[in-house]
């Protein structure tokens, strides 16, 4: 696995730079959804071209959010490096973020990558988390389809997969 954390948190440079500078104050007052969406348009090429190209993944198109739910990147695994503090969402696809689980250990869940996440979609943003798929856990099972919020620093790392360890991770889970 290469640790591809720089390369993702440029491209959340990018886009946070981006909409505080040339989108955010037009945005908010108004209430524009639909400068939101223009913009997410725009997020999505450039993450193709700032962070998929990079990896060798440029053909995968990533829609803007508007189109439907994100679906998480399969090669791109989120780890801690020791323990983090985590935010589960209560079911599926609900705004709570206050499952009982508080704080994750390294390896004790599966975690992809959705997008960087940020409270108020037409305000000032951080994009201070980023937002995970739950693919696989031994200790929690039943977190397994929800989303978390990790918050973007030190002790968090994005990690690319490479095919063939895919298949190889993807062959241990069967057989374990």
């Amino acid at each position: 696995m290469e640790d591809v954390t720089d390369v993702v948190n440029a491209y959340r440079e990018c886009v946070r730079h981006l909409w505080n500078t040339h989108f955010w104050k037009d945005a908010e007052p108004g209430q524009n959804w639909d400068l939101r969406d223009g913009f997410d348009e725009v997020a999505a090429q450039l993450f193709r071209l700032l962070v998929l190209r990079k990896l060798g993944r440029e053909e995968i198109e990533v829609p803007p959010d508007y189109w439907a739910e994100r679906e998480p990147l399969p090669f791109l695994r989120v780890e801690v490096d020791t323990r983090a503090e985590i935010m589960v969402n209560r079911g599926l696809a609900t705004g709570y973020w206050d499952d009982p689980l508080r704080v994750v250990e390294k390896g004790e869940l599966d975690l992809r990558f959705l997008q960087f996440f940020d409270w108020w979609l037409l305000g000032f943003r951080e994009f201070s988390f980023y937002r995970v798929r739950i693919v696989g856990s031994g200790k929690h099972p039943h977190l397994v389809g929800k989303d978390a919020l990790l918050p973007v620093g030190a002790s968090v790392r994005v990690l690319h997969e490479r095919a063939a360890q895919q298949v190889d991770e993807a062959d241990k889970a069967r057989a374990g």
